[in-house]
């Protein structure tokens, strides 16, 4: 795993601070970090050709006593890292403190592999497949979230637009609502959009989880064998950082994050906040009607789709005490509004209805390891209150041109238009328990509920049939729950590793019938159980195979169920949860004898009974349950050093997902029809250098570039007689497909030598290609972003 290679960056403040007259008195304090800031427990600081020395604590600090004045060299080391040596004059009187940072040494991985592992290292060789990003690494970028999960093997984020537009998320073959989200372990329902993929500045986290096939109990969490893990700063240190970017489109993004610990005592408190808004103002290619009442494709643009937010978050706590090792209690704030620019097939255009979103969160987490048990306790209680406003009857073209007014009541997007207000009250509670039975064995309990009930408003829309009712009004409820148990056990020396588990999921709905005659209530419960078992022999230190099966079951989340008109979408009382067979068999290791190439190919099966997938319409869209599907594919991925400090990663990913099982008669031609609007073919490729004291500037560069490609895909469905072949010719189907893709990006990034501060700029879809996502939206072609973060340790 490669070692650190040094950039240390020491700061001496002399404090006028007597000690007395006696010699042998000084004091030399410090803290060592990397260049993440993550401190680092068990470094030595020694005094060259001396054995007096001492190690940094877990907090990363050190103290070093009983010297006299004079110069000295100070012999800084650890397993995995550049030794170091620093002179430093010591005078009578004065108090030395000093912070240093360690950066990795470029070593080969089997020499480290012996001794210690990192924890990002450590869980991707979980029995468990998993995907971790060290989004530290990153946090000088100004680059999204959706951009750095896409150079992920395996995976692929989709957007319907610009800055927060909606996300879809593919995981092996399954996408959409099927791949949870979760931050810090926990599933995000209580937070609303304030942790959406499309908002989250990368500064906000510390690492990303990617789950392919089986979710570990510890998430507790329904899903089809896909999940995604929102990792924060975990180490409760003195820090401040703050980053400012902006660019194309008038994009601006700030964020603040901070945390103070009361010295000597185990009181702490942290901020974290965050602030984007966009225009979106980007140029695309749409059909409009010219002078001739021919449709023909025009560049337009964007001229509606403008979206501000900010979130900011003060937790309260204690770390280390005998009631806790750590305890919390955290209130949070967010708020949004974003206009509403065209409906989901970018057909038709909005002037101006928007929506908007105001949460107010409160929440507590309590941590404790006994002797042999652990507990983790978690509670969050979120109001919600959002609202769609469309009241202009009116109708624009695309290029932002009032084209009709109409007298009376009624919006844009519908003949009644919609002035709506919704609260959502949602409850979360988290227990998860561990107990070792010894070296080799494990327990585990992990037990969520997540509660809902909605109210609301809407003047402007129908009352119920034979009633001046507002079937808003009645209250609608949402509730799920889901246990999980397992064991984690190691045989044959810790060769063989498993974790075997059986999970329990429980639905509870209650809400109106969409158009019913009465109001009718429907109430709707379901229990599902699934089961999951996970494998990983490894041949050596370098090479070790993984498999895993899992029975899961995916329970439909609210949106599914009651809608979202701020989205254009449909209740659906009536679906049922889907649910699947997840196969994954995979093999990681090293090429050749230096250790500098790694391997990682993983290859998967699923068969999903009752596929829930979003029905797009003119104007509303309905989440159904559709048929069964079968994908079945693989994902290839390589990374390493070319040259001393040019890194590489590549991913190839072929996923063959098809429609089966067909009940519908009139749709029987489409039985093993590959899946619509689903992407099945596409490859990464990232490079990046690293340079220090070029063109006379003694600090460090960072260039890199990445390339993504995604070859052409189905709209809708077709006939397995009418595919196209990978890198075929589409025939007829022309306006069936969505195109091949090329994006390029690149970027800058230098960091002061004596300064915590580091410059970015990154230029996106360099080629300026034409990039669609979703229902075939185009996406923005070339854009810019510059960024300057500063950080404090």
């Amino acid at each position: 795993m490669g070692s650190f290679l040094l950039n240390i960056c020491i700061t001496l403040a002399t404090l006028s601070f007597v000690l007395g007259v006696e010699t042998g008195n000084e004091i030399i304090k410090g803290r060592v970090s990397n260049e993440d800031g993550d401190v680092l427990p068990g470094i030595t600081i020694m005094l060259k050709g001396t054995s007096k020395g001492v190690a940094t604590d877990f907090n990363g600090e050190f103290e070093l006593g009983g010297l006299d004045e004079g110069t000295f060299v100070l012999v800084i080391s650890g397993v995995g890292y550049s030794t170091i040596e620093h002179s430093i004059s010591i005078k009578r009187g004065e108090l030395y403190d000093m912070n240093i940072e360690m950066e990795e040494e470029n070593t080969h991985l089997e020499e480290v592999l012996v001794i210690g592992k990192s924890i990002e290292q450590e869980k991707r060789e979980q029995p468990i497949k998993v995907e971790v990003i060290n989004t530290k690494k990153l946090q000088a970028q100004s680059i999204s979230l959706p951009q750095i999960i896409n150079q992920t093997s395996g995976v692929k984020v989709r957007q319907a637009g610009g800055v927060g537009s909606a996300t879809t998320i593919n995981i092996n073959g399954l996408q959409g609502n099927a791949i949870r989200f979760f931050k810090d372990g926990i599933p995000l329902d209580y937070l609303g959009r304030a942790f959406d993929l499309s908002l989250i500045p990368v500064d906000q986290l510390s690492n990303i989880e990617i789950y392919k096939g089986v979710l570990p109990v510890k998430l507790g969490a329904d899903a089809l064998g896909g999940g995604v893990n929102f990792i924060t700063d975990q180490n409760i240190r003195n820090n401040l950082g703050a980053s400012y970017s902006f660019g194309s489109f008038n994009t601006h993004q700030f964020n603040l994050n901070g945390t103070f610990v009361i010295p000597k005592t185990p009181l702490f408190a942290s901020v974290s906040s965050y602030y984007v808004s966009s225009d979106n103002n980007y140029r695309l290619e749409v059909p409009v009607v010219d002078e001739n009442r021919n449709q023909v494709l025009r560049e337009v643009e964007r001229f509606h789709d403008e979206i501000s937010t900010i979130y900011s978050e003060l937790k309260l706590g204690i770390v280390d005490t005998k009631f806790a090792d750590s305890w919390y209690v955290n209130g949070s704030f967010f708020d949004l509004e974003q206009d509403n620019q065209n409906n989901i097939l970018l057909s038709i255009p909005y002037g101006e209805a928007f929506s908007t979103e105001r949460t107010y969160i409160g929440s507590s987490r309590y941590q404790k390891s006994f002797d042999r048990i652990s507990v983790d306790l978690f509670g969050a209680y979120s109001n919600r209150n959002t609202q769609f406003i469309d009241t202009v009857n009116v109708r624009y073209n695309w290029f932002g041109e009032r084209e009709r007014e109409f007298e009376g009541i009624g919006g844009e997007i519908s003949e009644t238009g919609s002035n709506q207000d919704l609260i959502f009250k949602t409850w979360t509670g988290r227990m998860y328990l561990t107990y070792d039975l010894n070296e080799k064995h494990q327990i585990y309990f992990n037990h969520n509920i997540i509660s809902e009930k909605r109210n609301g408003s809407d003047p402007r829309a129908p009352t119920l049939p034979n009633s001046d009712v507002d079937p808003l009004s009645l209250t609608a409820t949402y509730r799920r729950n889901i246990s999980g148990f397992g064991v984690s056990s190691s045989f044959l020396g810790d060769r063989l590793r498993s974790e075997i588990a059986v999970k329990r999921y429980e639905l509870f709905t209650s809400s109106v019938i969409p158009f019913s005659f009465d109001g009718e209530v429907l109430d709707f419960s379901n229990v599902n159980y699934g089961a999951a078992s996970s494998f990983k022999y490894s041949f050596n230190d370098r090479r070790y195979l993984r498999l895993s099966y899992e029975l899961a079951t995916r329970i439909p989340d609210s949106e599914e169920y009651l809608g979202n008109p701020s989205e254009f979408i449909l209740a659906n009382p009536e679906l049922t949860p889907e649910t699947s067979h997840n196969i994954n068999l995979g093999l990681y290791a090293n090429l050749g004898k230096s250790n500098r190439y790694w391997l990682d190919l993983n290859t998967f099966y699923r068969y999903i009974n009752d596929n829930i997938f979003l029905i797009p319409g003119l104007v509303t869209s309905q989440y159904r349950n559709q048929d069964d599907a079968r994908s079945i594919g693989a994902e290839f991925g390589i990374n390493g050093e070319i040259v001393k400090n040019l890194n590489f990663t590549s991913a190839i990913t072929y996923q063959d997902i098809r429609r089966v099982n067909i009940q519908d008669v009139s749709n029987l031609l489409l039985d093993g029809a590959r899946q619509p609007n689903t992407p099945y073919f596409f490859t990464n490729f990232h490079l990046r250098y690293r340079k220090k004291n070029l063109l006379d500037l003694s600090g460090e560069w960072q260039f890199y570039t990445n390339y993504g490609f995604t070859e052409k895909y189905l709209l809708e469905s077709v006939s397995q007689s009418q595919e196209p072949s990978i890198f075929g010719s589409v025939g007829n189907i022309t306006d069936l497909i969505i195109p091949s893709q090329h994006v390029v990006d690149a970027g800058i990034t230098y960091r002061f030598e004596k300064l915590p501060i580091w410059l970015n700029a990154e230029l996106n879809n360099v080629l300026n290609s034409e990039v669609f996502d979703r229902f075939r939206v185009q996406r923005p072609g070339t854009n810019y972003r510059f960024k300057i973060r500063y950080q404090l340790n």
